[in-house]
């Protein structure tokens, strides 16, 4: 059997500077092209093009060379490419919900037994109480670290994808044995970052070093 490829992420400000060479202006067709290779990105792509866009026509209107009408005919085509990168964005966004609809996705700590539980929580260094905020998405992903993510998911033995999948779903409690003592009954609220996760998880002073160094 060959072995799984972890995929790796790209850092936005790589993509963004890819993106911004890629043309001396950017255009619809060079933004549909950076979001299909980096759909979770989409929002951050489509601000960086029209600030590219506005910062062009500035530059221009303050050239003193050139002409005064400028920024009247400017004004027009720079509505016309933030309207189309809106409605590129749009689509974009509409099709990863239809995505999303037709194949739900993958919980990857769901098939873990006890023992299987236990042994992450000991693999990341941490507990059984933070593992399941991890498995029941009670954590902020836009507060976790790259080397987090990529950890969680060498330890658990998938594409990194799967477990950037995993924490953008809506928090959520699963049906399933709790695998640590509750002294209350657990419920679903806002969802905690990263940092607070951390240090309310009843770990100790070298666990919580260690994973926020990640």
């Amino acid at each position: 059997m060959a072995p799984r490829v972890t995929k790796t992420m790209t850092p936005l400000r790589d993509v963004l500077y890819a993106f911004s060479l890629a043309k001396p202006l950017p255009d619809a067709e060079l933004l549909d092209d950076f979001v299909r290779r980096y759909p979770e990105y989409a929002t951050d792509l489509t601000d960086f093009a029209i600030e590219l866009i506005l910062d062009t026509v500035s530059s221009e209107v303050e050239n003193e060379n050139a002409p005064v009408e400028t920024a009247t005919v400017m004004d027009p085509a720079v509505s016309r490419a933030m309207s189309r990168f809106q409605n590129r964005l749009y689509a974009a966004q509409q099709a990863k919900v239809e995505r999303s609809k037709a194949a739900p996705v993958e919980n990857p700590f769901t098939a873990l037994n006890r023992s299987g539980f236990r042994s992450l929580a000991q693999r990341l260094n941490a507990n059984t109480v933070f593992v399941a905020k991890l498995r029941d998405r009670q954590i902020d992903p836009d507060t976790m670290t790259d080397g987090f993510r990529q950890r969680v998911a060498k330890e658990l033995k998938v594409p990194l994808d799967v477990i950037v999948a995993h924490f953008a779903v809506q928090a959520q409690l699963q049906a399933r044995p709790q695998y640590f003592k509750a002294y209350k009954k657990p419920e679903v609220s806002g969802r905690q970052t990263f940092e607070e996760a951390v240090r309310s998880s009843g770990l100790t002073l070298n666990q919580q070093r260690y994973l926020l160094s990640l």
